[in-house]
């Protein structure tokens, strides 16, 4: 099983003219499901509910890690839960029945390892599927691990520091949001308590902070952190981001109950795809192999898609639109290296494509039936007989403000003439502008909340560093101001306060800083009315899935958006 996994991070030189070239990474993994049916086949040679030790359950445990993060089976997830399920029963048998035995202190400390490994794990499969996990941290006595910097290096920047970050944020954080999103009736303070815990949980600064001079182990550390936290909120947030953009009946606007679940999502969605690209740019022939980093941005692809499709109208759509092409630019770079890229960019460019159309069309005054409603009945137009709505991000994170904040700018700056909203009701004219959720948030600070820039697209397909605005003579795209100024609207927030019993050490949280991204790819002119969508749009694949109509439903979203 070690053997399987090692080919996929196997980056050793070869001879050959195949060498690192597409077709080397296939012969890899080829052989790296045969090490996997090889590992299967001898676990079959031995009774495992008789003759269970500690190797049977590391076996097992690395099967599980081979299937969630490598294979491109469609079944990958599914057959890992059932595995962990095993795993976990007898992992509690050799637990409970080695109590009384003699067993050396590094035994010890290795089987302890392996049991919060196996928490940790189960409790991200768990989250995923939305399925109720097979450990509880309520029923385990065992204790934690010792974590040692590894041997000869600088305990900065040693490896331990991941795991023994992962653990404690599987006390603080995941098993608290995994037994919420569990429960039948899920309220969404719960949600935003929550929201706030992840978002302040504190990282080591080694683990955080980008110095240039990382070895590839903690800079691969590093971006799993980022996308763990992501995919976390994503989860957390997934169900009323649906219900709020699938309520017809129900005003969108920023007084909606739900407003900073489709905030959050939308926050995490583009941090997850600016992650997944920063981590290609840095280390593209390990990024590439991992298939649950692409798993991730194209479930993020889905939600900021759903979102534009839906709501057109707000504030977001400007900025998801730039996410989503650059999420275009990083499958369309990483497709000849990276098989889970290659098989799902074909529906990807179709829901962009479709996102693309779904704006243009509402910006031309098209009816589209799939919109949400957009006017609004609040104290600034309507005026109310009672006292008005709490204000529903008062309860929120910060970054959330900020991101609203954030965003107008950019949407100003997108469309400097954006039009008033185009709602058909007899309220119209008390409708905000598009892309206004009037007034922005007030917040202060002197730092944008946004991630970092987004690198450009060489001809020859590699990155390189560089803005991405164009101007209508140059390209055909609108004109997207590099020297953006944030002013009041920016923010440096530093609300982390370690849970107790962390290390005092421990840095902030990640989402103390940079939130979105400062910049992004610019966005194409629409095109006319007889013109076609990209030519590598498949349109009629999202018919079949009819994704305007409701393709994410609550029948539906398990398998489109499940972050892991």
């Amino acid at each position: 099983m070690i053997l399987a996994v090692g080919c996929h991070v196997d980056l050793n030189e070869r001879s050959g003219a195949i060498a690192n070239s597409p077709q080397d990474a296939e012969r890899k993994t080829q052989l790296a499901e045969h090490y996997h049916q090889l590992g299967r086949a001898s676990l079959c040679e031995i009774p495992i509910m008789e003759e269970t030790n500690v190797d049977v359950i590391l076996a097992l445990f690395w099967e599980t890690w081979y299937l969630l993060v490598f294979s491109d089976r469609k079944k990958a997830s599914g057959y890992a839960w059932g595995i962990m399920g095993l795993t976990v029963k007898l992992a509690q048998s050799v637990h409970r029945n080695s109590g009384k035995a003699k067993v050396i202190p590094e035994e010890v400390d290795k089987r302890r390892t392996l049991f919060w490994e196996l928490l940790h794990l189960d409790a991200r499969l768990s989250l995923s599927l939305g399925r109720p996990p097979s450990l509880s941290i309520t029923h385990a006595d065992s204790p934690r691990p010792t974590y040692c910097p590894d041997e000869g290096s600088n305990p900065s920047n040693s490896l331990h520091l991941y795991q023994e970050w992962n653990h404690s944020f599987y006390i603080y954080c995941l098993s608290p949001v995994l037994e919420a999103v569990a429960q039948n009736k899920l309220d969404i303070s719960t949600v935003l308590d929550l929201d706030r815990r992840v978002r302040d949980f504190p990282i080591p600064d080694a683990l955080r902070i980008r110095t240039g001079y990382e070895s590839r182990g903690l800079l691969m550390q590093k971006g799993a952190i980022s996308t763990a936290l992501e995919a976390v909120l994503l989860q957390l947030h997934r169900t009323f981001f649906i219900k709020a953009v699938s309520g017809f009946d129900e005003a969108f606007n920023r007084q909606h109950r739900y407003a900073p679940s489709v905030v959050a999502v939308f926050l995490s969605a583009s941090r997850m795809i600016a992650a997944v690209q920063d981590l290609y740019k840095w280390e593209p022939r390990v990024t590439s192999r991992i298939l649950g980093f692409w798993s991730n941005a194209f479930s993020s692809v889905v939600a900021l898609s759903l979102l534009v499709c839906r709501a057109p109208f707000t504030c977001l759509t400007p900025a998801a639109l730039q996410e989503l092409e650059r999420a275009r630019t990083l499958f369309r770079t990483a497709k000849d290296e990276c098989p889970r890229a290659m098989q799902v960019l074909p529906i990807m460019e179709s829901m962009i494509d479709k996102a693309n159309d779904t704006y243009n069309r509402w910006l031309n005054g098209h009816e589209i039936p799939t919109l949400i409603l957009r006017h609004t009945n609040d104290n600034n137009q309507q005026g109310y007989s009672h006292q008005p709505p709490a204000d529903p991000f008062a309860p929120a994170h910060p970054s959330l403000d900020q991101c609203i904040a954030e965003v107008h700018e950019r949407a100003k700056i997108l469309f400097p003439l954006r039009k008033p909203c185009m709602c058909s009701a007899a309220v119209w004219k008390h409708c905000p502008p598009s892309h206004s959720w009037a007034p922005p948030p007030s917040v202060s600070g002197d730092q944008p909340v946004l991630p970092p820039e987004a690198p450009v697209l060489n001809t020859n397909g590699t990155f390189n560093n560089g803005t991405h605005g164009a101007s209508h003579s140059n390209g055909g795209y609108y004109r997207h101001d590099q020297q953006q100024s944030y002013g009041a609207h920016s923010q440096a927030h530093n609300y982390s306060t370690a849970p107790r019993g962390m290390p005092s050490a421990w840095g902030e949280g990640l989402y103390s800083r940079n939130v979105l991204p400062s910049d992004s790819p610019a966005l194409p002119l629409p095109p006319p009315i007889s013109t076609t969508l990209s030519p590598s749009s498949k349109m009629a694949v999202v018919d079949t899935l009819n994704f305007d109509l409701g393709a994410i439903n609550s029948s539906s979203e398990q398998n489109w958006m499940a972050f892991f």
